[in-house]
């Protein structure tokens, strides 16, 4: 049986309630990691125009650095920049769909997934696109988070540590990190810590748990 096919994810949004407010900007890193192999990635970023203006959080963009004129289509560079949501929900389906397997066979990774896993559930649910969600993440199945990885890690060694925030974890395992509260810098942020954790493990595992699987 192949591996798994991994999407690294990270969102931008208007606030923190995902029923309410708006992604405006994702960004999906697709990792093919073949055994014995280098891992290949392809990364790809969309932003998207927001649907209730009413539930911008000045405290949110602040934080991401969208302008709330751009997100609600009331400039030129946004109407350029800012895809309408339905639009772009077609676009991601397709690019995603390119890995020609099924969702199933896709792993949501991020650094505390569920929040933008919630987002982005509502994004499609938002577009009456409910049937073409293209993760199988129910009972968070198939979803990693890198924190929680680093805190397997600190089981195994017996240390502890006071941060579990992502630039905290990059800094500590040596990994690079991009910029900060934009789709596209968390999620390559968040891919090389993935990496930099899992490239030591990896051969282990694989010759310790490789009969760990029932016959096919």
């Amino acid at each position: 049986m192949a591996g798994y096919v991994l999407y690294v994810v990270d969102t931008e949004t208007t606030g923190l309630d995902p029923v309410a407010c708006d992604v405006v900007e994702v960004c999906f890193c697709r990792i093919v990691w073949e055994t014995g192999q280098e891992p290949a990635s392809d990364i790809k970023t969309w932003l998207l125009k927001a649907k209730n203006p009413t539930a911008i959080q000045d405290s949110a963009l602040a934080v991401n650095g969208h302008k709330r004129e751009d997100i609600l289509h009331l400039t030129k560079y946004g109407k350029e920049k800012y895809q309408l949501p339905e639009e772009a929900l077609a676009e991601i389906e397709l690019w995603i769909m390119d890995d020609n397997v099924s969702a199933l066979d896709r792993v949501f990774i991020g650094h505390n997934p569920t929040f933008d896993l919630n987002f982005l559930r509502q994004l499609w649910k938002k577009n009456n696109a409910e049937n073409t969600f293209p993760f199988e993440t129910d009972n968070d199945n198939r979803v990693v988070d890198t924190k929680q990885l680093a805190i397997i890690i600190d089981l195994c060694t017996g240390r502890r540590r006071q941060m579990y925030n992502l630039g905290a974890l990059a800094k500590a395992f040596g990994s690079k990190k991009e910029k900060s509260h934009r789709a596209q810098g968390d999620v390559e942020t968040t891919v090389n810590l993935l990496l930099k954790v899992l490239e030591p493990l990896r051969p282990m595992l694989i010759e310790k748990f490789s009969n760990a699987y029932p016959e096919e």
